[in-house]
């Protein structure tokens, strides 16, 4: 019966994700849009945590068109009054030195962004009280252009040292987006991070 259950819940949800590796061209384009030094090492660990304490310094560089910077201000605001006395307050700081995280999106008009699109489907689930059924799980994986690439990024700084915790990639046109809208997406994350530090 547990098997049955599981099985079903991996049918409902089953999803698609949008794997994005950080290629020299975007690691340039990331310093320069959250004006990141040349000389500042940057690199990618998803397991690095954000800095522990009673407060944590922000640094939005949110470059879209649109109300995303507002949003993102707005969810800082909910968060310091729900949650903030237990996780830790946010505050908001104007100059990235002062930081300790950064929260930035930027859109890249000028190319397409190439990621992977993984889906996964089962079949032939037995019924209730069927012992032998073979179930079928089957796993697809396809490769698309992303149109209008918006690029996300949960990074932690340290001194010179920029630590990417969190990088993603997906089409800034709401109707070709694989799942919530990036900046949700992003915010969601950046909650998780806090509550696990």
């Amino acid at each position: 019966m547990r098997f049955a259950v599981l099985i079903i819940a991996v049918l409902m949800t089953a999803t698609f994700t949008a794997s994005a590796q950080l290629n020299n061209e975007e690691i340039a384009n990331l310093k320069k849009q959250v004006n990141i030094s040349a000389k500042d090492a940057v690199r990618y660990d998803k397991n690095a945590k954000l800095t522990s304490g009673d407060s944590l310094k922000i640094f939005l560089a949110i470059k879209r068109p649109g109300s995303e910077a507002e949003s993102f201000e707005k969810w800082i605001a909910d968060w310091n009054a729900k949650d903030g006395d237990k996780y830790g307050k946010l505050e908001i700081v104007k100059d990235i030195a002062q930081a300790d995280a950064v929260l930035t999106q930027f859109v890249v008009a000028t190319n397409a962004k190439r990621v992977e699109d993984r889906a996964v489907s089962v079949g032939n689930i037995p019924r209730l009280g069927q012992t032998k059924s073979k179930v079928r799980v089957k796993t697809e994986t396809d490769y698309k252009s992303l149109k209008l690439p918006v690029y996300s990024y949960l990074i932690k700084r340290e001194a010179d040292v920029w630590t990417i915790i969190y990088g993603n990639a997906e089409t800034s046109l709401p109707d070709e987006q694989f799942s919530v809208s990036p900046d949700l997406r992003l915010w969601q994350t950046f909650k998780e991070e806090m509550k696990s530090r």
